[in-house]
């Protein structure tokens, strides 16, 4: 009995040995789409961009280059998905750099008027070559993160409307300011 419990074990944690030894280099590998991202969206350096109510102006195709910073919404990264949204952070004032704000999420601008804030703001996203946004979220990403300055050179999407601008990035560089 004794030899049929230790057998019994013996297999059960070779099994559990060679289940961890095969699923190891699969969950340490990057994912393809992050790859992608590494490999080119953050590697250019880019000059400054135009003021996201400058490149509001713009139609769908064309190229743009633009600054901004990571705000303008409670929630400004999509979840699973390569998106964010980006305000000019002169005429939209993030509650981080009020005194004496106690916003639990500064990056919303939330003490603007909301016509402003719609007016100089847009969304960023990443694309495959289908056109599909990315199923990989970018918060963390080489440095994007809520309140993070940063510039974004792609085209204005085809979906992109007055209301509604949105930039298919090609390259995205994080700034000190």
């Amino acid at each position: 009995m004794k030899v049929l419990i230790a057998l019994s074990l013996l297999i059960f944690f070779t099994s559990c040995k060679e289940e961890k030894s095969t699923a190891t280099p699969e969950s340490s590998a990057p994912a393809p789409a992050q790859v992608a991202l590494d490999a080119s969206l953050f590697s250019q350096t880019l000059d400054k961009g135009l003021k996201i109510s400058e490149a509001r102006k713009l139609a769908p195709g064309d190229k743009v280059t633009v600054s901004g910073k990571i705000i303008g919404a409670p929630s400004v990264f999509v979840e699973g998905r390569a998106s964010f949204v980006m305000g000019d952070p002169e005429p939209l004032i993030s509650c981080d750099i009020r005194e004496g704000d106690g916003c639990t999420t500064p990056w919303d601008v939330c003490c603007m008027d909301s016509k402003s804030i719609a007016a100089n703001t847009l969304s960023v996203q990443v694309v495959d070559k289908g056109g599909k946004v990315l199923k990989l979220g970018l918060k963390g990403q080489n440095g994007l993160k809520e309140l993070a300055f940063l510039t974004v050179q792609g085209t204005i999407a085809p979906n992109s409307s007055a209301e509604a601008m949105i930039i298919n990035a090609e390259a995205i560089q994080v700034n000190t300011k």
